[in-house]
């Protein structure tokens, strides 16, 4: 049943849609932005990821479309339902689409109920390697449509929330480049911490760690286990048993990108994950930072073509620099830190976008009504 004073209408209905281009252009030069998927971050476009301009003489040229200032902009290859406002006339790639709102509807309103429709995006996606969606599947979005006074007191709302949310998101980043900066200083010996001066020492990782894979595989996993299982996946799962019950830093031996992860205490290890550990005149943390500093190494030494792999010699003859013990404990004590701040960071943000989805869910479907001035 339809809550008083709504209808059920579809994105056609109720706006005008523009098919982006499908010719790149060949010039980049102009103030008038090329939005491409990747640089729809945050509620409206051009966003501060914003690097590619065209002139006019350049979309006459290259067949792309203009769209005017206060469109909406959905994703519509690859990942679907990202959304965002156009605050200036921009144009498209050929993995974007856009809506002009007509009269009957607000388009703060429309983007955000857009945001939640993203199931329905990825069931009317073509069934290809990258799901795509075509004018007629966009136009087909369903959308539940209250008055317009309605719509803009919602949007209004849903906007306090976005604004935290943006904020928060930009303080994570501000903290993420940060921490790499820091890393980049003090794991390099570029920048030193006060009172520590003096060498550093270059050694291979096998004469200052053990290096060892576990003999467990993935059928070995339980989701009623008590202990930390780590395998060749970025997911943590569980274990009943444990193989290993010390510090270590854990490299997974098969994948793309071989993310390392410092761990403190029991666990459980799949046979083709590296477990460094039995770290001698070095701080665990601190070699975890600088295995992590230095991925680079393990993505230049993988075999393999389909998936990439890394064997013990690898490890093993892995040279590291590093400073005196106290410094070591030092740098990982400031990088640690960071970390903390990062994680606290993290866990507001994930708060705010639960708040706002449950709130969504409330007013995008009637079920609480607001009051209008």
């Amino acid at each position: 049943m339809l809550p008083e004073g709504w209808k059920l209408t579809s994105a056609g209905r109720e706006c005008f849609s523009i098919v982006s281009g499908r010719n790149k252009p060949q010039e980049f030069s102009g103030n008038i932005p090329w939005i491409t998927l990747p640089e729809i971050a945050g509620c409206y476009v051009p966003s501060y990821k914003q690097t590619k301009y065209i002139s006019k003489d350049t979309i006459q040229k290259s067949g792309a479309k203009l769209v005017p200032q206060g469109s909406v902009v959905i994703s519509i290859a690859g990942e679907l339902g990202l959304v965002a406002i156009a605050k200036s006339s921009v144009t498209l790639n050929q993995q974007l689409h856009a809506f002009v709102c007509k009269k009957s509807i607000n388009n703060e309103f429309f983007a955000q109920y857009i945001r939640m429709q993203k199931n329905f995006l990825y069931q009317r996606a073509s069934k290809t390697t990258i799901p795509y969606l075509n004018k007629e599947n966009c136009e087909s979005i369903p959308i539940l449509l209250p008055p317009l006074p309605e719509q803009k007191k919602i949007a209004a709302i849903l906007s306090t929330w976005d604004r935290a949310i943006e904020g928060t998101e930009r303080l994570l980043a501000n903290s993420q480049k940060q921490k790499k900066a820091l890393m980049q200083q003090l794991l390099t010996g570029k920048k030193r911490l006060p009172d520590f001066a003096g060498e550093w020492a270059i050694k291979k990782l096998d004469d200052i760690a053990n290096i060892q894979t576990g003999s467990s595989n993935r059928q070995d996993a339980s989701s009623n286990g008590i202990y930390t299982f780590f395998d060749r996946s970025e997911e943590i799962r569980k274990s009943n048993r444990y193989l290993f019950d010390c510090e270590a830093v854990i490299v997974p031996g098969e994948g793309q990108n071989f993310i390392p992860k410092y761990f403190f205490g029991k666990f459980d290890l799949h046979q083709r994950t590296y477990a460094i550990s039995g770290f001698r005149e070095c701080d665990g943390k601190f070699i975890f930072y600088l295995i992590s500093h230095n991925k680079a190494y393990f993505l230049a030494q993988a075999v393999g073509s389909t998936v990439k792999s890394l064997r013990l010699p690898m490890f093993q003859k892995m040279t590291l620099e590093f400073p005196p013990l106290p410094e070591q404990k030092a740098i990982a004590a400031v990088l640690t830190t960071a970390d903390n701040e990062i994680t606290t960071i993290e866990v507001d943000l994930a708060r705010l976008r639960q708040e706002k989805k449950a709130l969504m869910q409330q007013l995008l479907t009637g079920k609480r009504r607001v009051t209008i001035d």
